[in-house]
């Protein structure tokens, strides 16, 4: 759809508002679960040792803590946390993929809940939607955590120069290049206008009426498109490093999550995903000291105090990770509120617990207010609540209410309660 990237369509778009963003978060090998959970009440609560990064964001937060996944199906518990996090699927029956103890499977059985939003939603901006990944390594089901449908990954983008370039190439140019750039975008006003002007002497009054208002959100959009042209400014990227170094980790995620911040801002997604290594990951933390890789590391029992303060002590680090992406979208005004404020923001793993290899209680962490669909600054005990209802209500906080249910593991209906 030509138009998609600049007209929203009747009915969407809202004089004074700002449309609602999703982005998934991922990190893998569990957590500590008695370090990771906040102690106190819904609204009194204090937060943990790991999230206590998060102090500054304590508003902006809805801790989640005693969902489960309902990991049915092929594959192992590895194979299944991060295939079914965003889509809760079963696996594919095959032998594609060997997992512990001799498990198989194909790959993920379902669209993830973000690319069944985009389908619905994604032709109103430039990118249906957007993947990020921090080396996320090869092509294989632990390594994927995106469908377009059932044997249909997506694999993210690692690199921040290849999306900076996708996504920011024609921002910042010459003089000639922003004028072409806002007369493209205006004969495309035009001719929508145009055509607008033309249905009113063929439509019922109540139509009209839709059309009038629609034209007045045209003029609003026109003005607006030729101010962004130079308002929306993409980050500045520093010197080029390798992407796939380990030990360049820290700065690529910093660089992927100024890209994704930039992107939702600038609206040419409403849809994205950031993917912090894979499943089994086995990422050395060695700017935390850390000699051994994660995935051996949360495999150790749990009378090892060593092993459960380096867990601890990553875990913390993501959480470091995830309030500097907080803070990014916090800075990103838009009018009385930010981007945070119009996002939701949901942070997952691909299990509750490492050396036990447990889908039960899940880490979710959500962040912002969704353009007030959510009631942020809260901790909420959801013992035994499936994780589909969590997808549910994300369907619902991008508009779509119509969903009750979401992928074939989900034995329930509708969102999560309590969430505003």
């Amino acid at each position: 759809m030509v138009l998609a990237p600049f007209v929203p369509l009747i009915g969407d778009a809202q004089e004074g508002t700002s449309p609602v963003r999703l982005l998934l978060v991922f990190s893998a090998n569990g957590t500590i679960h008695e370090n990771w959970r906040p102690s106190g009440g819904e609204t009194d609560f204090s937060l943990s040792p790991i999230l206590a990064p998060l102090e500054a964001h304590r508003n902006d937060l809805l801790i989640m803590d005693g969902m489960h996944v309902n990991d049915q199906g092929p594959g192992d518990d590895h194979m299944q946390g991060i295939a079914m996090l965003w889509s809760a699927s079963r696996l594919l029956e095959g032998d594609e993929f060997e997992g512990g103890c001799g498990v198989t499977s194909g790959w993920g059985g379902g669209i993830s809940v973000d690319q069944f939003i985009a389908n619905r939603i994604g032709e109103e901006t430039a990118f249906p939607s957007l993947e990020f990944g921090v080396q996320t390594g090869g092509s294989d089901i632990w390594r994927r955590m995106i469908y377009a449908g059932p044997n249909a990954p997506i694999s993210p983008d690692e690199d921040p120069l290849s999306a900076f370039d996708r996504l920011f190439g024609n921002i910042g140019g010459d003089e000639t290049e922003l004028d072409r750039i806002r007369a493209e975008r205006r004969s495309v006003i035009d001719a929508v206008t145009g055509d607008l002007t033309g249905l009113q002497t063929r439509v019922s009054s109540e139509d009209k009426y839709k059309i009038d208002a629609h034209l007045e959100s045209i003029r609003s959009i026109e003005q607006r498109l030729q101010n962004d042209v130079t308002g929306c400014q993409p980050p500045e990227l520093g010197s080029e490093l390798d992407p796939f170094d380990s030990d360049n980790f820290p700065t690529i995620l910093k660089l992927q999550m100024d890209i994704v911040t930039a992107a939702l801002a600038c609206n040419l997604t409403r849809v994205a995903s950031l993917q912090m290594s894979y499943g089994v990951s086995g990422l050395v933390f060695r700017w935390l000291d850390i000699s051994e890789g994660h995935h051996d590391i949360s495999h150790e029992g749990d009378g090892n105090g060593g092993a459960k303060d380096q867990l601890t002590r990553i875990n913390t680090w993501f959480s470091e990770q995830f309030a500097y992406l907080l803070d990014r979208m916090k800075s990103v005004q838009e009018g009385t509120g930010t981007l945070l404020d119009n996002s939701m923001v949901v942070f997952g793993n691909e299990l509750a617990k490492g050396n036990s290899h447990s889908h039960d209680p899940m880490p979710f962490v959500v962040a912002g207010k969704a353009g007030g669909l959510i009631r942020p600054g809260r901790f909420l005990d959801l013992d035994g609540v499936s994780h589909s209802r969590l997808l549910v209500s994300m369907c619902h906080t991008m508009g779509l209410t119509d969903v009750d249910t979401f992928g074939d593991t989900d034995e329930g209906s509708g969102p999560l309660s309590g969430l505003s």
